[in-house]
């Protein structure tokens, strides 16, 4: 039997990874068992070290698959993640140019339409720039949208409007990463991948050259836990607790090396820090400590960093705010989102659209709550100029620009605060969004 003392201790015996106060459905084990559970009691004794860092456990609340996270989020880190559900389906709305809604049309949709391929065990999306990703449960990665400069990772540079596997012949794909316009993934022996455009190094492989399918991060380190594709440069988190950055750095200092240089090979984030849980990658950089602070690097322009300021900083600062129990973090090109243990979710950065949430179209420099009076977000994503969260009763939604239906609530209206995701869907357990688009994961 787990004890509190072993889920307190979680985040800081494992340096990723979230725990659970609520009953799990299921963990899986270092012998790749899925086991049940039931209450937080039979949670499996953390000593023996039978939890593969980096798992992510779903609990049920409500009848309701979701996300929900203790003391540190790892962010879209699928390592080893099984369901019980039997059906797993991923949605879009949106902008469709490239196929990027995968649903073998580009016709836009101001409301979820599933992704096409009648596939309906996917564990994972993520959908960012124009292209999207995802995982299913054989460990298979695949990939939709843009495909121009070989980000669908499937060796041909032509643009798919429904999923195309990502090749390779890996079926142990435990996390992806869409980026501007390259890839990455994590496989589960603790490699990390990159495809697509290289210009800036940003696949880590050493070069300047782009991949039509995946190729190995340089370094030899087969400890990653998470990743995250930005625009033009990459991020990524090792189990022990390191952070790294590779790809364009001339944007204020994007990889947070305390240099503006560029580099084609993963380097370390300066600070000293080993207690790294979740990145996540834009124009800008946002990164979760074990001990709750989050904290920002690269171009401060509108405020996005979070610290009061809209200068770019080449090492990490402090988003402000004194918060210690920040969980998980979301960074588009001009703006921030965050999640904290309590629940509430907040934005910083530019304010354009209502992007914020806050019921304001004024930037803000310092996190700001968003609206609704919610204490329930277990996740949120940022879009190009929209936001979209999904709370823990399995419903999604979304707030911004609407231009497009990305919003997905049946308009092309833009709001300044939440609204709910067209079509009364619950069971949704995770989002994602790209430039002008949507993506979610639904347990049915």
């Amino acid at each position: 039997m787990a004890t509190q003392d072993d889920i307190n201790n979680f985040t800081s015996s494992n340096s990723v990874g979230c725990f659970l106060k609520l009953a799990a459905q299921t963990y899986v084990d270092t012998t790749n068992r899925s086991i049940s559970v039931a209450t937080v009691d039979d949670l499996p004794d953390l000593s023996g070290n039978t939890i593969i860092p980096g798992t992510i456990f779903y609990v049920e609340s409500l009848g309701v698959p979701v996300i929900a996270q203790v003391g540190c989020w790892s962010g879209l880190d699928n390592r080893q993640l099984r369901s019980d559900f039997n059906t797993n389906l991923i949605y879009a709305w949106g902008f469709p140019t490239s196929g990027r809604l995968g649903d073998n049309t580009t016709v836009s949709k101001s409301s979820p339409v599933l992704v096409a391929g009648g596939f309906n065990d996917w564990q994972a999306v993520s959908g960012t720039g124009s292209h999207a990703l995802g995982i299913r449960s054989n460990g298979i990665a695949w990939a939709w949208g843009a495909g121009t400069s070989g980000e669908l990772g499937d060796n041909t540079t032509v643009d798919k409007s429904s999923p195309v596997s990502v090749v390779g012949g890996f079926t142990d794909w435990c996390q992806v990463s869409g980026g501007g316009v390259h890839s990455l993934g994590i496989r589960t022996n603790g490699t990390a991948w990159g495809w697509g455009a290289n210009t800036f190094g940003n696949i880590g492989d050493n070069t300047g050259g782009g991949k039509s399918s995946p190729v190995s991060v340089v370094g030899g380190f087969t400890d990653w836990c998470q990743v995250s594709a930005g625009n033009a440069h990459s991020l990524g988190v090792r189990t022990n607790g390191t952070a790294w950055g590779w790809g364009c750095n001339t944007g204020g200092g994007q990889l947070g090396d305390n240099t503006t240089a560029t580099k084609s090979s993963p380097v370390s984030v300066v600070g000293g820090f080993t207690d790294w849980c979740q990145v996540s990658a834009s124009v800008h950089s946002l990164g979760v400590r074990q001990n709750g602070t989050a904290w920002a690097w690269g171009d401060g322009a509108c405020g996005r960093l979070g610290d009061y300021t809209t200068v770019a900083k080449s090492s990490p600062v402090l988003v402000v705010g004194g918060f210690t129990d920040w969980c998980q973090v979301s960074a588009a090109r001009c703006h921030s989102l965050g999640v904290r243990q309590n629940g509430t979710a907040w934005a910083w950065g530019l304010g354009t659209d209502g992007r914020l949430g806050d019921n304001t179209v004024a930037a803000k420099s310092s996190p700001v709550s968003v609206v609704g009076g919610f204490t329930n977000w277990c996740q949120v994503a940022t879009g190009c100029t929209h936001s979209i969260g999904v709370r823990q009763n399995g419903t999604v939604w979304s707030w911004g620009d609407n231009t497009f239906g990305q919003l997905g609530h049946g308009t092309l209206v833009a709001r300044s605060s939440p609204v709910s995701v067209a079509g009364g869907l619950t069971g949704w357990s995770q989002v994602s969004a790209g430039i002008v688009f949507s993506t979610a994961v639904r347990a049915v």
